[in-house]
């Protein structure tokens, strides 16, 4: 198991162990692996979640919208100086190392996530 992976699997632990125990002590109707079940996979569902945003993020889905930001700003300090000119493009290799971290950090989250989905749905069959 990669030492990465630790990290994300311990999150899942906590929420897992945190909702059994809501669970158990607020319904009383269901067994517990049942609820085991249920920890499992909001605790997935969350890590896929993390792991998703933090692809987007990764492959520049939010540059979108800071792009508008950015070219709102840029018309407004024009109208004040009609010589204003912005220029904080980032260099390829950085925006290169930047994607490879993020994508480093996205796998563990989404293979916890779809690890403890998986664990769910057979816990569902007992």
């Amino acid at each position: 198991m990669s030492a990465k992976l630790i990290r994300p699997l311990l999150i899942a632990l906590i929420l897992t162990v945190a909702y059994t125990t809501w669970a158990v002590v607020m319904d009383a109707t269901h067994s517990f692996v049942y609820h085991v079940s249920g920890g499992l996979f909001i605790a997935g569902f969350l890590l896929l979640a993390i792991g998703f945003f933090s692809n987007m993020s990764a492959n520049g889905f939010f540059k979108g919208i800071t792009a508008g930001f950015k070219k709102q700003r840029e018309a407004r300090l024009r109208e004040v100086d009609g010589d204003y000119y912005e220029d904080e493009d980032e260099e390829e290799e950085l925006l290169e190392a930047k994607q490879k971290r993020a994508s480093n950090r996205t796998t563990p989250y989404l293979s916890a996530g779809f690890i403890c989905i998986a664990l769910s749905l057979l816990l569902s069959f007992i």
